[in-house]
Order: C-alpha cells, then sequence, then structure tokens
C-alpha cells in the first residue's frame, strides 16, 4: 500500500472565451461552485492544500457544496490537471503520470457500471485490460507473446457466452475468475454476477462498484461520495461495510463527502475544505471538541454550534445586554488582551441546559419544536431586550434537550451554559481561542 502527500497543491480555470471572471463567478454561485476564489484571469478552485494520507489510512474530505472536494479527488486520480503543486503516491511523483499507470482505483458518485455487462464482466473488466506489467505485479501470468496474447483474447472472448464446457479459458482468465470470485464473495454479491447493472438495486450497483476499484488491488482508493444515491437506512448499512471492508484490505483511502456523519463516523481522520482551503486535519472528535475557527465550528456538529457576541471584562467576566456570566479562571490569561472588546461565544446545542431565571442564564421563546424521539430539537429566539446582535450572532439559538421534557410552541424558557463546554472565536480572524 501506500501513503499519499499533497504540496501545494492548485487548481484554476481559465475564464470563458468572450466571458470575464466576475460573470463566471456569479454564475458558478448558482450553481454547485458557491465557493469560488478570484485572482487575475482565473478562478481558482484549490489553494494551498497540503495534506498527507499516511499509509493505510482513513481519510473523510468533507466540506460544502463547491468547495473543491471532487477536484482534489480528480487531481490525485489524474482525470484533471493541477495548476501548480506536487502529488506523492508511495515514493512516485504522479504529476505527469496518466490515471492508467497511478495504480489508484476510483468509485464515482453514480458508480459508472457499464450497462450491457454482467456483474462478472464489470468487476473483470480492469483485471482482463492491464498490461502484461501490471499482471505480473499482481501475480496473473501473462503470454509469451503478445501474437500469443491476442489469439487467447480474441478465444476467450468468442467462447464466453457457450456452455461451460466448450468455453476456453487461459491461465490469465482462471486468475481473473479466482479473483472476481474472492471479491463476489468478500462483498456478498455471488448471487449477482449473472445479472446486469439494470437488474441491481442502488445498494447493489453500489458494492458492484466497489468490487471493481477492489479487484484490481491498488495502491489507493478513491471515494467520490459512493453513498449519495441510497436511502438513508441502506445508506447507514452500507457505511459500515465499506468502513469494514477497509479495514480488512488496508487499504490507503480517501472519501470524499458532504455529509459530516459519514465524515466523523467512517474516518480515522477528516480533512475540512472551505472555499478551495484547507481549515483543519484532524481526528473527528477533536474536531468537535476544538475545532479551529468559526467555520471548523459550525460545520461539525448537529444542530451547528449557537454564535452569540459578548463583550469580555478582565479578569473572566462576559456580558451582553443583562447576561453576566463569570468564567472560569482557566480563561482568564487566554482572554486578557481582548478586555473592554467583543468576543463571539460559541456554545453547542446539547450543551444547553433547561434552567431557572437568572442573568447568567439566556431567555428564549420556542419557535419550533422536531421530536426525534431520543431528542428533542428547539429552535428558540431570544428575549433580552437589549441584547447585542451581529453577523455572527443573531437572535436564533438552537437547543438539544431530552425526548422526556414535553416543550410547547411558544413557551418561554431559561438556559444555561454548560461551563466546560464554551468556545471563544476572534471576531476579525474568527480563529478558535483556547485556555
Amino acid at each position: 500500500m501506500a501513503q499519499v502527500i499533497l504540496e501545494n497543491v492548485y487548481k484554476s480555470f481559465a475564464p470563458r472565451k468572450g466571458e470575464g471572471v466576475a460573470s463566471q463567478t456569479q454564475s458558478l454561485k448558482s450553481g454547485k461552485q458557491s465557493d469560488i476564489v478570484q485572482r487575475g484571469e482565473s478562478v481558482n478552485v484549490l489553494r494551498r492544500i497540503n495534506l498527507t494520507v499516511a499509509d493505510g489510512e482513513f481519510m473523510a474530505l468533507v466540506g460544502p457544496s463547491g468547495c473543491g472536494k471532487s477536484t482534489l479527488l480528480r487531481l490525485i486520480a489524474g482525470l484533471e490537471t493541477m495548476t501548480g503543486g506536487n502529488i506523492w503516491v508511495s515514493d512516485r511523483l504522479v504529476n505527469d503520470l496518466p490515471p492508467k499507470e497511478r495504480d489508484i482505483a476510483m468509485v464515482f458518485q453514480n458508480y459508472a457500471l457499464y450497462p450491457h455487462m454482467t456483474v462478472y464482466d464489470n468487476i473483470a473488466f480492469g483485471l482482463r485490460r492491464r498490461s502484461l506489467k501490471a499482471e505480473e505485479d499482481q501475480g496473473l501470468k501473462p503470454s509469451s507473446s503478445h501474437l500469443r496474447d491476442w489469439a487467447e483474447n480474441l478465444l476467450v472472448a468468442v467462447t464466453r457466452s457457450l456452455p461451460k464446457g466448450l468455453r476456453y479459458i487461459s491461465d490469465r482468465e482462471r486468475a481473473v475468475h479466482e479473483r472476481v470470485r474472492t471479491v463476489a464473495q468478500l462483498l456478498q454479491i455471488e448471487a449477482l454476477l449473472n445479472r446486469l447493472p439494470k437488474q441491481l438495486s442502488g445498494g447493489q450497483r453500489q458494492r458492484v462498484a466497489l468490487g471493481r476499484a477492489i479487484a484490481r488491488n491498488p495502491q489507493v482508493f478513491l471515494m467520490d461520495e459512493p453513498l449519495s444515491n441510497l436511502d438513508a437506512k441502506l445508506r447507514a448499512e452500507t457505511r459500515a461495510q465499506i468502513v469494514k471492508l477497509q479495514r480488512s484490505l488496508g487499504v490507503t483511502t480517501i472519501y470524499v463527502t458532504h455529509d459530516q456523519t459519514e465524515a466523523m463516523t467512517m474516518g480515522d481522520r477528516i480533512a475540512i475544505l472551505n472555499q478551495g482551503q484547507l481549515q483543519q486535519v484532524a481526528p473527528p472528535l477533536e474536531l468537535y471538541n476544538r475545532p479551529a475557527n468559526r467555520f471548523v465550528a459550525e460545520f461539525i456538529g448537529s444542530p451547528p454550534m449557537n454564535f452569540i457576541p459578548v463583550q469580555f471584562h478582565a479578569p473572566q467576566l462576559i456580558t451582553n445586554g443583562d447576561f453576566r456570566l463569570t468564567l472560569p479562571e482557566v480563561w482568564a490569561s487566554a482572554l486578557q488582551k481582548y478586555d473592554g472588546q467583543t468576543l463571539i461565544l460559541g456554545i453547542r446545542p446539547e450543551h444547553l441546559i433547561l434552567s431557572v431565571a437568572a442573568n447568567k442564564n439566556l431567555p428564549v421563546q420556542v419557535e419550533l419544536v422536531e421530536n426525534l424521539g431520543n431528542d428533542t430539537y428547539l429552535s428558540t429566539r431570544l428575549l433580552e431586550p437589549g441584547f447585542q446582535k451581529s453577523a455572527f450572532g443573531a437572535n436564533e439559538v438552537q437547543v438539544r434537550v431530552p425526548s422526556e421534557r414535553f416543550v410547547r410552541v411558544g413557551e418561554q424558557l431559561w438556559l444555561s451554559l454548560t461551563l466546560e463546554k464554551i468556545h471563544f472565536f476572534d471576531p476579525e480572524t474568527e480563529q478558535a481561542i483556547y485556555p
């Protein structure tokens, strides 16, 4: 297997002929490419990407639509040309290598199965088309000459539809057959090998696409939102299957998704992209507990983190209107330089607790109740008339409460903050502040 190293990777698209950058950017904002950066005459979708994926690691690449996730995956696969930077797979610089020579297998969002081929032939297709050198690397016996190689392939293709006893099976085809059977057994699709893709469900097609990638035994797997076409129940089941497969095979995997639940439950580490730049790379719980900036804090967690502007008064007091809260001593030195300034207080919905009327608590009115069975989500509005608002912290507060607590729309509540779980962010840089 292999590690993947991205060094200062850039990707830019030149403006279309007869159209300026500004007009293209505006048109892209109405579609998927919502976060585009302009520089000179080009539209930059990836900037300064430096990332190392360890050998055997499952790296989840996550971010909002248009942030450059799929573009980055296509650069690694060789399906797009880089504007600048280097990509290493193991100890090989693959910048100038075509996709077939990178020893990388990619699973696409739409599965990309050949509709006229059976499941068996879809999985075997890549194995049959490999070069002689690749066959030797995979342990398949090559032919003694190109003429014999061509003749064997022809005989195999011509007799493939005949009854089993009349088929010609070369040594190479036997090896392919064994590999396909092994992969089918691993994915539990042995009973589907003679079916066409149109006869399969979405989950079955997804497993066939995985099987085609696994059969090649590549150094790296690239997966571009392979579960997005599945329903919620099947997505959860298949998510677990992919993780088990990756751990059993030990293949370095880069998995693109916009679903933070997939990223948190699947990845050994998560790389978060926004506007073509990496925001943070860390294990799931570190992203949740110690986000690097406001974007990561808001993106990771459901419902998202609440942001409230507060005034800091040294050594440990924060205020906003009648709201006054004394912080633990651990914050005194970290926030000292912000004395008399505005900070952004971050608190997750699950760290707000229903409490009693007090200046240290937040008065809110319930505007929406979402009962999920195990939890209840509340959308509330701050009632404090003197409360300062800003672009960071509006008057809306999301709350997560136990399902046993019955709450009505219009009910007025007081919320206390779990002091050990609060976050602070610089209002200018939006970077997190930690004690």
